[in-house]
Parts: C-alpha cells; sequence; structure tokens
C-alpha cells in the first residue's frame, strides 16, 4: 500500500466527495492513496453531467447574464457562460488524469515532513483559506438565488442548467484554487523550517557535513516537488481556471461600466460577485514565495567559514546550482505562478474591458448613423 504518510491537509481528500479525483486518506493506515468506489464514480458522473447539460443551455440558444445592448457584449457574455462548463471540464479532466502523480508527491512530501519533523496542522493560513473558501459558496449561493430570481423566466431549463453549472463551477474551481494555495503553504513552510535548521547547525562550532548534506537533499527535494509533481498536477487546471476567471471580470468590469448601474445597491452587488473572482485569481500569485525562501539557504551557506575539506566542495556545487534556478511554479509553462504576474493579468482585464468599451461605442455610431 504504501510508507506512512503525514495528513499534508485535513481537506484535500474531499476532493473524491466533489467528483474531482478518488484521492482518499486512510486514518488507520496513515497513508494518502486512490480509493474508488461506486459513491466517487457516481459523483464524476453526476459532476460530468451537470456540466455536460450546462454547455448544452448556452450551446441550443444564445443566453447570456444580461442584455448589455450591445451585440458584441452579449456575444461575449455568452462566451463566458460557454467558457464556464468547457475550462471546469477540462480542469476536472486533468486533475482526475494526475491523480496518481498527486499521490506520489503527498507520498514524497511527507518524507520531507518526516525528516524536518515538522507538522503541517501548524499553519493556521491553510485552515483560513478553507473556512474561506466555505463562505465565498455560501455567498455565491445567496447571490445566485437573488440573481436567478430576476433571470428565470418561466423556469426555462436551459436558464436553469446554466446557473447549475455557474454554482457548480464556482464550488469546485474555488475548491482546487484552495487546494492548490494550502500546498504552496506546506511547500514553503518546510522550506522556513528547513532553513531555520540549517541556520542552527552552521552556527555550531562543529558542523557535520553528513547534516548538512541531508538539509540540503531535504532542498532540492522540496524544490523539485514544486518544479515537477506540483506543477504537474495543478500546472493545466489553473491554466484552465485563470482563462475563466479573467473573462468573467473582463465582464463584470464591462457590465459595471454599462448606463444605469451606478446606484449603491448596484454597486454592492457588483463588488459582491467581483470580490470572490478576483481574490481567487491573484491567491495563486500572492501566496507563492519559494523562490525567496529557497535562496535563503543559498545565503546561509555563502557565510559559512570554508574549511578545505568536502563540506567546502558540496557548498560550492550548490551554490553554483543555485544560480541557474529556474522559476519554481509556473502554470504549465505558459505564465508564472508569482506577483510578476498580476501586472499582466490586470493589463490584460483592462485592455479587453476597454476593447468591448469600443466596440459598443462603434456600434452606436454605425446605429445613429442609419438613422438618418
Amino acid at each position: 500500500m504504501g510508507t506512512r504518510n503525514q495528513k499534508l491537509l485535513f481537506f484535500l481528500h474531499f476532493q473524491r466527495y466533489l467528483g474531482l479525483t478518488n484521492l482518499d486518506f486512510s486514518e488507520s493506515l496513515h497513508i494518502y492513496w486512490l480509493h474508488g468506489t461506486w459513491t466517487s464514480a457516481a459523483t464524476q458522473i453526476l459532476v460530468v453531467g451537470a456540466f455536460m447539460a450546462a454547455l448544452l443551455g448556452p450551446l441550443a440558444e444564445c443566453i447570456y447574464y444580461m442584455d448589455t445592448k450591445s451585440q458584441s457584449g452579449n456575444t461575449f457574455d455568452n462566451a463566458v457562460i460557454l467558457t464556464t462548463s468547457v475550462s471546469q471540464l477540462l480542469a476536472n479532466f486533468w486533475m482526475r488524469s494526475q491523480q496518481e502523480s498527486q499521490v506520489n508527491l503527498l507520498q514524497r512530501l511527507s518524507q520531507v515532513v518526516g525528516f524536518l519533523q515538522f507538522e503541517p496542522y501548524i499553519v493556521p493560513q491553510i485552515r483560513w483559506f478553507y473556512h474561506i473558501w466555505l463562505w465565498v459558496c455560501l455567498i455565491y449561493g445567496v447571490m445566485v438565488t437573488h440573481f436567478g430570481i430576476h433571470w428565470l423566466k418561466n423556469m426555462q431549463l436551459s436558464r436553469a442548467l446554466t446557473l447549475l453549472g455557474f454554482v457548480s463551477r464556482c464550488i469546485l474551481a474555488n475548491f482546487q484554487f484552495t487546494c492548490y494555495t494550502g500546498m504552496v503553504l506546506v511547500l514553503k513552510k518546510l522550506l522556513q523550517v528547513q532553513v531555520k535548521q540549517l541556520e542552527q547547525l552552521v552556527s555550531t562550532n562543529s558542523i557535520s557535513m553528513a547534516e548538512v548534506s541531508g538539509y540540503l537533499r531535504s532542498h532540492d527535494e522540496i524544490l523539485l516537488l514544486g518544479q515537477r509533481e506540483l506543477i504537474a498536477v495543478y500546472g493545466g487546471v489553473l491554466l484552465f481556471l485563470f482563462i475563466y476567471q479573467v473573462m468573467q471580470c473582463i465582464l463584470i468590469f464591462y457590465v459595471s461600466n454599462l448606463d444605469g448601474f451606478h446606484s449603491s445597491i448596484d454597486l454592492v452587488l457588483i463588488f459582491c460577485w467581483l470580490a470572490p473572482m478576483l481574490f481567487y485569481l491573484i491567491l495563486p500569485l500572492l501566496v507563492n514565495d519559494i523562490h525567496n525562501q529557497a535562496n535563503k539557504t543559498a545565503k546561509i551557506l555563502a557565510k559559512v567559514p570554508r574549511t578545505g575539506t568536502g563540506l567546502d566542495r558540496m557548498i560550492e556545487k550548490f551554490l553554483l546550482k543555485n544560480i541557474r534556478q529556474q522559476p519554481i511554479l509556473t502554470a504549465y509553462g505558459f505564465f508564472t505562478l508569482d506577483k510578476s504576474t498580476l501586472f499582466k493579468l490586470f493589463t490584460a482585464i483592462f485592455t479587453y474591458m476597454v476593447i468591448l468599451v469600443q466596440f459598443k461605442e462603434m456600434e452606436n455610431s454605425t446605429k445613429s448613423i442609419n438613422k438618418f
């Protein structure tokens, strides 16, 4: 079955209850494993069916959340609705196809946790982000109910399925963002613990080469898990989620600039829709500080006095390798998942929003000319 594992995130195995993977954690054996049952298979089929049904609605007829009085605006709105199901289906498929890689990631991380004698439960941010996910689910439930009362006309099936797809997408996508964020926090905390223990070791009078080698191996293992296994599991997932998240933010910003959306109530509603979208858009970027944490190891080793032994050669080899360090976390190589991407994201959002506004003005000008 495998070696004894640490339970890294208390909510990670909830993936099976949301139809994402078969990941489970055995409390008796203390291992992560893939535990496929009829219940988990039925849940996955139900989730796929919900998104496929939500996809058929806008394909059968042109559905949009709000009439923007613009053909380009309504077309983009319809594209966002279509992307809701398509992007989430692709993200779910990616995550399920990489579930064995996720088990391998968790098992190897557990070994590093055991070596450093670190308890993941002491990271309070992980529990905070899980509670935020629960609150956001509740907020979106209230918002969708309020919106659905006015949007559903004569209980049209296509619109009801579209709302079902949107709600399901919010629950699953935000949970995937939360899982990824939790894993990054674990990696970052492991590096912090490794740096602290290494600093204590090199501050002693007699530095053990074997102990230093062990800490450097754990350092390389943590970075390797982030660059390979973590990106293999979540890189493609985040790529598909980011595409929809950006499109939805563009649409909300565009709608907020339409005539008739300037009252205080409208602004509050727009904020309630937009805030969770922006939060989960920037969360994976802000939480990533692994590169800076990794560099601290090099800074500590650079201060170690040279002894003319094999320890010097090991340190020099490590420092040389650290100079050529590649970006650690990426969306499967398409862009880096750190603060440097924030500006690019917001630039893209406002650029496309301006393009939509210009298209709307061109349509209005054309209509005015045609009247004469």
